[in-house]
């Protein structure tokens, strides 16, 4: 799952991770918003809060927003520099180390959300940075293990996908209808894998939002725990299959 990067992985195996780690988003980020009122698992909507506090007058609300959209940047950033490393390690275990990470940003949040029982806008808003510095970890990782083919944190891109290759499925059933022998588009199969994979993203980004706010609503904060233990359970297999790696070579 974690040993192989870019072109060299099997395209079941990112769509077995993308179905993973899409679920943990969108858990993360519906249960999130049940408990803080913020999308953490993208930008795009804090850009346009950020927008509007700004057209309102309102600085400490807008500065707050550009922290958000800084939190994730820098969880991405944290997370290119772990699996960046020039350290003579395996590569699943540079994952292991970067899913740990995030796990345990989910964790400190699960932890000083218990703390504080405040309700102002920009402890709140303090709160949400974990988990956005957490989603920007994860949408790093991901992009660098299939390069640039997965990603799990937000659904808008791979809808527009979904749509280009329902539209190309239609052309190549109206040429078959028109008697064309011969189509301009790539055969279907060669579509296949990505629109599995595709669907995956999307059905368990859905799964896991409708999980996250029913749960949340039902156990408040410690709903939070379960993404937490998705991804440490990630990060342990990673590390799993670098020892057997490195067992293998002695």
């Amino acid at each position: 799952m974690f040993r192989r990067e870019g072109p060299a992985r099997e395209p079941r195996k990112n769509i077995q991770l993308a179905a993973y780690l899409a679920a943990t988003a969108g858990f993360v980020n519906s249960g999130g918003f049940v408990l803080i009122g913020s999308f953490t698992s993208h930008v795009t909507g804090t850009v346009g809060r950020f927008a509007r506090d700004v057209a309102e007058g309102e600085a400490a609300a807008s500065l707050s927003a550009a922290s958000l959209v800084l939190a994730f940047f820098l969880g991405a950033f944290v997370a290119s520099l772990v699996l960046e490393s020039r350290q003579p390690s395996e590569v699943a275990s540079r994952y292991g180390l970067a899913l740990g990470i995030e796990a345990g940003l989910l964790g400190c949040f699960v932890f000083i959300a218990g703390l504080s029982r405040a309700s102002h806008p920009r402890i709140l808003d303090a709160q949400a940075a974990l988990l956005c510095g957490a989603m920007g970890m994860q949408n790093s990782l991901v992009t660098r293990l299939s390069g640039a083919v997965v990603r799990t944190t937000h659904l808008t891109g791979v809808v527009t996908d979904l749509a280009i290759e329902a539209a190309r499925a239609y052309r190549r059933y109206r040429s078959k209808l028109a008697g064309q022998a011969r189509s301009s588009l790539p055969p279907a199969t060669l579509a296949g894998h990505r629109v599995y994979l595709l669907l995956a993203i999307v059905l368990s980004f859905t799964l896991g939002a409708t999980a996250g706010a029913v749960l949340t609503l039902r156990a408040s904060r410690w709903a939070m725990c379960l993404p937490v233990a998705t991804t440490l359970l990630a990060s342990v297999y990673a590390f799993f299959q670098a020892s057997r790696a490195h067992a293998a070579r002695d």
